[in-house]
């Protein structure tokens, strides 16, 4: 049957969808124990649950637990993920309950303004109207101090009314875009950055595996070859050594020297958040 509703308008508004006005912040989560706590605390005091799907290894659903409890978050953490990012993220968005989508990944940190700006927004909707809301991520790569000059932000709709047959869906060269049927939807766009993507900030031996990874994909050697016999062969290849922490520290050298150095006269000062924890954890001062 052909769907008419493009054509016809036949919008329901969203005042009947009998979700609450507040946000579900929708978290896929896979082994990120070094981000994971200001990425939730970041949004605290903007959210009105959490949705968080698993599938870590290591310490990170230890962290999760705690910092829940800690705070009293209303999260909701699901042990249950496999590689088809599609699907995990449908998974939660089947389980949020409120009116507003906030897409928030593990390496996110929302900057202090954002709380103020986003609820500011949404109190200033038309509660019958569904919208899409689009604001550009500071990326930083390598570790917290450089940046990828060519590719400074991720601009996406974080943002969105949980409308009528909104999904994830697969795209090419991508992991998942967000549909929401543009025939419901109005579109916003901010100039103004609101949060912080720490989009390869991770330990090196990690760096390099993903590196690999991307390699395996691109030969369409994955599920030929065990990533870790690839790894072990390539490092050898490409760096002459046989220690993986060696290679990683290499890989990460000759990453941060394509960079370019974070500008805080250019696009502000981290967060405050931010700061603290990399001063406590890491002994870095921002």
């Amino acid at each position: 049957m052909v769907d008419t509703s493009s054509f016809l308008r036949l919008i329901p508004s969203a005042e009947l969808s009998n979700r609450p006005q507040g946000i579900s912040a929708l978290v896929r989560v896979k082994n990120e124990e070094w981000w994971i706590k200001p990425s939730l605390l970041s949004i605290k005091d903007l959210v009105n649950e959490y949705i968080v799907i698993d599938g870590s290894t290591d310490n990170t659903i230890r962290i999760i637990d705690e910092v829940g409890k800690e705070w009293g978050l209303n999260l909701r953490h699901v042990i249950d993920f496999d590689e088809d990012y599609v699907s995990v993220s449908n998974k939660a968005l089947g389980l949020a309950n409120y009116r507003w989508i906030l897409r928030w990944d593990a390496d996110f940190i929302a900057k202090e303004e954002m709380t103020s700006v986003v609820r500011g927004l949404i109190d200033g909707f038309d509660p019958r109207k569904f919208y899409v809301v689009y604001w550009p991520h500071i990326c930083l790569d390598g570790d917290l101090f450089h940046q990828d000059a060519s590719n400074p932000f991720s601009f996406e709709h974080w943002l969105a009314s949980c409308a009528p047959k909104s999904r994830f869906v697969k795209i090419p060269h991508g992991w998942e875009y967000f549909h929401v049927p543009s025939y419901y939807a109005k579109r916003i766009e901010l100039d103004q950055p609101l949060s912080f993507h720490l989009r390869t900030v991770r330990p090196p031996v990690r760096l390099l595996f993903r590196k690999y990874w991307h390699e395996c994909e691109v030969q369409e050697l994955d599920g030929k070859v065990r990533l870790e016999e690839y790894v072990q062969k390539r490092i050898n290849e490409e760096y002459g050594v046989d220690s993986i922490d060696a290679a990683a520290q290499i890989y990460l050298r000759g990453l941060l020297s394509q960079l370019t150095p974070y500008d805080k006269k250019k696009y502000g000062d981290y967060p405050q958040l931010l700061k603290d924890y990399a001063k406590n954890r890491f002994g870095l001062t921002l």
